[in-house]
């Protein structure tokens, strides 16, 4: 038999094309497959509605966040997704109170509490209390945060996602109610637990910090209220950064650190107004 040689340049070329030649046939399969099934154009929709609303919730487009999830809950609720729709009201709470309208928030985050059926999920139920105790204490409707703040308490037990945030927030109510020495404790508590992640656990300083305030222990006050400030800044939190600068002011006064003082209010000044002409409206 004769046999034929290639030239080398040849054998090159060949070697080049093996790896093609060797994936061919699952190519070929690939390409006689069936398409991957579309979702139905409602369910569709309203993912993408979700998605929109929240990159603009991100960008701080609360107007257009605000527009989108409402057109997911529409969505939601005429493919009977309770879950979904759930989560959404609390985005819409979240934006509503973001642009200031804090009754339109509190009345989205209602639709889920004061709901006559057990159509919602336990854990939404949980955020939607926390959320509603979080924005009465703000009010200052202290009557009514503490009672909102329960469910949330019952709901999550020992453990549960938000533990550490309705800690700490109990541990604020106690204080605005006049009893510093146990928010001193909760709040320490909180300050302490590395799971609470540094939001929380700048939370529970400021609140330790103001609690020490109470108690007429500006040097602890001072330090908790510093410790804070470093959290916030890390954070980027401008509105927090503002709360502690102004809480370090007063403790470097009741110090007698006058220059101090004056200083630190000088940058709370400064941080709120700014943060203020940031905001996204």
């Amino acid at each position: 038999m004769t046999k034929f040689f290639l030239p080398p340049c040849m054998n090159f070329s060949l070697a080049m094309y093996r790896p093609l030649l060797i994936m061919l046939p699952a190519l070929l399969a690939a390409c006689g497959s069936a398409p991957a099934p579309r979702q139905p154009l409602a369910i569709e929709q309203a993912r993408v509605a979700d998605r929109d609303a929240r990159k603009a919730l991100r960008n701080g487009e609360l107007l257009r966040a605000q527009h989108d999830f409402a057109t997911a809950l529409a969505l939601q609720q005429s493919l009977d997704d309770t879950a979904g729709a759930a989560t959404t009201m609390i985005n819409l709470a979240t934006v509503t109170h973001q642009l200031h309208d804090d009754e339109a928030a509190l009345a989205w985050l209602d639709r889920i509490l004061l709901e006559k059926e057990r159509i919602y999920p336990p854990e939404s139920l949980l955020t939607a209390a926390f959320r509603k105790a979080v924005i009465l204490t703000d009010l200052s409707r202290l009557n009514e945060a503490g009672p909102a703040l329960e469910p949330a308490e019952k709901l999550c037990g020992n453990k549960c996602e938000l533990r550490f945030g309705i800690d700490a927030l109990r541990a604020r109510l106690l204080l605005l109610n006049g009893d510093a020495g146990a928010a001193l404790a909760l709040a320490q508590a909180v300050s302490k637990e590395s799971g609470a992640g540094k939001e929380e656990q700048a939370n529970a300083l400021r609140v330790a910090a103001a609690a020490e305030e109470k108690l007429a222990r500006p040097v602890s006050a001072l330090q908790h209220f510093q410790a804070a400030l470093e959290m916030d800044k890390a954070l980027g939190l401008g509105a927090r950064i503002g709360e502690d600068l102004n809480g370090m002011a007063r403790a470097a006064s009741q110090l007698g650190q006058d220059q101090e003082a004056a200083e630190y209010s000088r940058r709370a000044v400064l941080v709120i107004e700014a943060d203020r002409q940031s905001s996204p409206r």
